[in-house]
């Protein structure tokens, strides 16, 4: 049921199983690290969330939610785009989306603002950032290519940016969470040129 990228490039061109993949592989894991504990990190805000926009927990939780539901149900989305496009392009606009998303959600002024911001636009920028990452291996791996998925899904099981959640939170208390939603979108501008 797995869909395969084929290179474009003349016959006989073997993927490199290593040089530039590792690079590849490194930017990769950063990517995978971040759409994957992203949506968890969102936690971190639940209590500013709702002391600032008077919501209950479940109407905060659905921002995660959104956000799960937009990076998983994009995928054929994704794939299209990719075989249309090519995976640099379409990274480059999910991580243009995903900062816009985080931008946007600075400047909320109710909850529904933030589930279209963080949960739709910032949910689709990280879904073109992460179906295509793992594509990209395809074309760099042949021989190694269970190692290179391996290394690069493992960056979940680390959960690279959650090492920034107490910082975030400790921000979040005292500048409150509109000045911390704003500093956040500069590091999902920097993973998308790794």
């Amino acid at each position: 049921m797995g869909g395969v990228a084929l290179d474009d490039g003349p016959t006989g061109v073997k993927a490199p199983d290593g040089g530039w993949g590792w690079a590849v592989l490194v930017g990769c894991f950063v990517i995978t690290g971040f759409s994957y504990a992203f949506p968890k990190a969102v936690s971190v805000f639940f209590k500013e969330l709702i002391r600032e926009f008077g919501v209950g927990y479940s109407d905060t939780a659905w921002i995660s939610s959104i956000l799960l539901a937009m990076l998983y149900g994009t995928g054929p989305l994704c794939s299209v785009l990719v075989n249309k496009f090519g995976c640099r392009p379409v990274m480059m606009v999910g991580g243009l989306f995903a900062s816009l998303g985080m931008i946007m959600a600075s400047f909320a002024t109710s909850i529904i603002h933030i589930y279209l911001s963080t949960g739709v636009v910032t949910g689709l920028g990280l879904a073109l950032n992460f179906q295509p990452s793992l594509i990209m291996l395809n074309r760099y791996f042949s021989e190694k290519r269970p190692l290179a998925n391996g290394l690069t899904l493992c960056s979940y099981v680390m959960n690279l940016p959650a090492a920034s959640g107490p910082i975030m939170e400790l921000q979040c208390r005292s500048d409150g969470v509109h000045i911390t939603a704003k500093y956040k979108p500069g590091w999902k501008t920097v993973k998308t040129y790794l």
